[in-house]
């Protein structure tokens, strides 16, 4: 029944003969190892039809150049569209009318009043804003007893009445 001799069984060293099954499992491993060489005997002695893989082949080509066919026809649709339209697109352009021209003479206007207010303003050592700055910077600066009145004084305050 077993036509292949089991060759792995000599070569084991002692140790490992020990681990090989016993009993009925060892039986029915070897039936299924004599089954499986049987089938793969069997299926290596038959010539392998390559009429399938042909067919598959020619499939698959035919698959690819309707693909390629699609793209070129959606491709040429596209342009010829394009080409199309562009007589319309010439056509839907308004023309252009004649704009009069309107000749508009400069405003002069004097700036002397404005450059004077100007230089009165860049000209203050202090500007307005920070004049009660500068008071505190006299303050210090001044004698104890100049301090005392100035601190008695009345207070300008910069609120619109």
């Amino acid at each position: 029944m077993n036509t292949h001799p089991n060759q792995s069984r000599d070569a084991l060293p002692p140790d490992e003969v020990m681990l090989e099954p016993a009993g009925q499992f060892a039986a029915d491993l070897r039936n299924l190892r004599s089954a499986v060489h049987r089938a793969a005997d069997r299926q290596t002695a038959q010539p392998v039809p390559f009429g399938w893989l042909k067919a598959a082949k020619r499939r698959q080509r035919t698959s690819q150049h309707r693909v390629v066919l699609a793209w070129s026809l959606a491709t040429a649709c596209a342009a010829l569209f394009c080409i199309g339209s562009l007589p319309l697109l010439r056509h839907a352009a308004p023309p252009a009318a004649e704009q009069k021209v309107i000749d508009v003479q400069p405003v002069v206007i004097d700036d002397t009043a404005l450059l004077e207010q100007i230089d009165n303003t860049v000209s203050e050592s202090v500007p307005s804003s920070l004049a009660p700055l500068d008071s505190l910077d006299n303050w210090s600066s001044t004698t104890s007893t100049n301090t005392e009145s100035s601190l008695n004084a009345p207070e300008k305050k910069n609120v619109a009445q």
